[in-house]
């Protein structure tokens, strides 16, 4: 079963417009979207060499995405659109993952459409019933 909820996010890419007010976002800014989430069963994380195929997934696994294992998520400056906390642990053959060692990481939720809202917007809109 699918819910909505909005997401705090770092905005990656070129920048965007919120939806709210009409501001330009730059790369880098804090925004929050709208997304679909799915039924979680933890995170999928594997090396690149022990890729299961699409029947070995788990059912909640939207895609597989490229992901960086960084020191503490969110906190590298290049970003990655996927990161995952150093140590973590591969599904298929149990290897730990190590600080700027790329995987691949389970995607288990969406965005629900591409619109994107400032944080004052956010708690206008959201948090006050607007």
């Amino acid at each position: 079963m699918s819910a909505y909820r909005i997401d705090k996010g770092r905005l990656v890419g070129g920048g965007a417009y919120c939806e709210g007010c009409g501001s330009r976002l730059k790369e880098g800014a804090t925004v929050y979207a709208v997304t679909m989430a799915t039924v979680r069963s933890g995170a999928f994380l594997c090396c690149p060499a022990c890729r299961p195929s699409p029947e070995e997934l788990p059912a909640t696994v939207i895609s597989l995405e490229s992901a960086l294992a960084v020191e503490e998520p969110g906190s590298h400056e290049e970003g990655s659109p996927y990161e995952v906390k150093e140590g973590s642990e591969c599904a298929v053959c149990g290897h730990l993952f190590l600080r700027g060692e790329w995987l691949l990481v389970g995607v288990t939720e969406t965005l629900g459409g591409n619109a994107v809202y400032c944080p004052e917007c956010r708690r206008a809109l959201f948090d006050e019933g607007g």
